[in-house]
Order: C-alpha cells, then structure tokens, then sequence
C-alpha cells in the first residue's frame, strides 16, 4: 500500500482518530490555539485515514500532543515514518527537543525519546492534576533532542 505524509487543518478527523486510539481527546472539543500543526497519513489511493499526529507550542516547548496510527495499521512502519517526518518539520522551526506525555514509552524509547522525571520536566502536561494520574493512568514524560 503506497501513503503519504501530508498538512491538514482538519482537527476534528485527528481527534476522532486520537480518541478511537484510546487518547484522552474530545473532538468536539475547538482546536486549541497552541497548535501550530497537524498532519495526516493517508492511502495515497483511497485516501483513507491511517494516522495522524499534531504539534504544538507551549511557552516555547514544543511539543508532540496527539500522535496515533489506525490499529489495523500498525506496526507496519507508518508510525516511524511519521513520527520521523514530524521531527524533521519542527527541527525547522529552529526546535532543539520535543516533549510528549506518552501511555507507551517503550514505542517512543525505539526511536531515541528519553524518559524524564515528572518533576524534571517542563509542566505543560493536564497529568500533574489529574486525579487518575498514578492510579488508573500511568504516563510517561519524554523529551529528545532534535536538530
């Protein structure tokens, strides 16, 4: 199956994606303003949806905040595909590390994000007042350094 990597303003296909994938998104929820892009994956053919990430920018962090792939597409390589093409854009932005709160570190770790302490890290993350944070929802902070 041949895809591509592309821009899209369309927020409410991501965040559907995003919460089908078990992230705490809402879709009807309006884009946050922080935001500064999103991208698709899709078949090239059919264009259907296979995965999806955003970034945004936060008091100068920028950060990974949505980043899924459809289950039935996993493990394929499109996450690596554009988790790295993701990297490359916001290195041009002149970014020297991305952050993300990731409910898989393992995934991340493979493709050189380092986990950091929570009371390490920048706090830009809804997980610090969360009641279920530690309890039923155990996520990580992860940092790497691009360039």
């Amino acid at each position: 199956m041949k895809y591509r990597i592309i821009e899209t303003e369309d927020y409410y296909s991501l965040a559907v994606l995003f919460k089908e994938s078990g992230l705490e998104v809402n879709p009807e929820d309006v884009k946050p303003e922080s935001i500064i892009k999103m991208w698709r994956c899709e078949n090239s053919q059919s264009g259907e949806l296979l995965g999806g990430a955003i970034v945004q920018l936060l008091n100068g962090i920028y950060i990974l905040k949505d980043f899924a792939i459809t289950e039935k597409y996993r493990n394929c390589g499109i996450g690596k595909e554009l988790l790295f093409h993701v990297e490359e854009e916001v290195a041009k932005y002149g970014a020297g590390e991305m952050w993300l709160v990731g409910k898989t570190p393992e995934y991340y770790k493979k493709f050189g994000w380092e986990k950091v302490a929570f009371e390490d890290a920048p706090k830009f993350s809804k997980c610090f007042v969360c009641r279920q944070y530690n309890k039923t929802c155990f996520p990580s902070i992860m940092k790497k350094e691009i360039d």
